[in-house]
């Protein structure tokens, strides 16, 4: 078979509905999306994370395959951390601090997810804390 293209989403296991913002972005490929949500939340009903990857893999014929992923980072690192929000303005309302060996902790279970360099998966924990205003020491 060949491959028309592949969609990556974010959405709650179990929970998924034919509303935004799955509807919108399965809808133009011409997938059924009734069909979709109960294949999903079938697949991911015993997933007790908040927010997980998806990806769908559309082909030619309109079938398409659905491959659950990992949890989100944020999703881990609110969990990680105990953190219940994220700050409004990061940079300028920091939260708090987290030290370079729970960063290490992070990116050793992001890298068995990602396959990417340890150095490289580091950068982008440490951009990811930046935006959601945690600083690091």
């Amino acid at each position: 078979m060949i491959i028309k293209s592949k969609l990556k989403l974010l959405l709650k296991p179990g929970k998924a509905t034919p509303t935004p913002p799955i509807a919108p972005i399965l809808g133009q490929y011409g997938i059924n999306l009734m069909n979709f949500c109960t294949k999903f939340n079938e697949m991911s009903k015993n997933i007790n994370l908040e927010l997980i990857h998806v990806k769908v893999i559309l082909f030619n014929n309109l079938n398409y395959e659905i491959i659950l992923g990992n949890e989100s980072l944020n999703s881990y690192i609110k969990k990680t951390l105990n953190i219940e929000k994220f700050s409004n303005k990061p940079k300028i309302e920091n939260i708090n601090y987290i030290n370079f060996k729970k960063i290490n902790e992070i990116s050793l279970y992001r890298n068995i997810f990602e396959k990417k360099k340890i150095f490289s998966v580091r950068k982008m924990i440490v951009g990811t804390l930046i935006s959601i205003g945690i600083n690091y020491e």
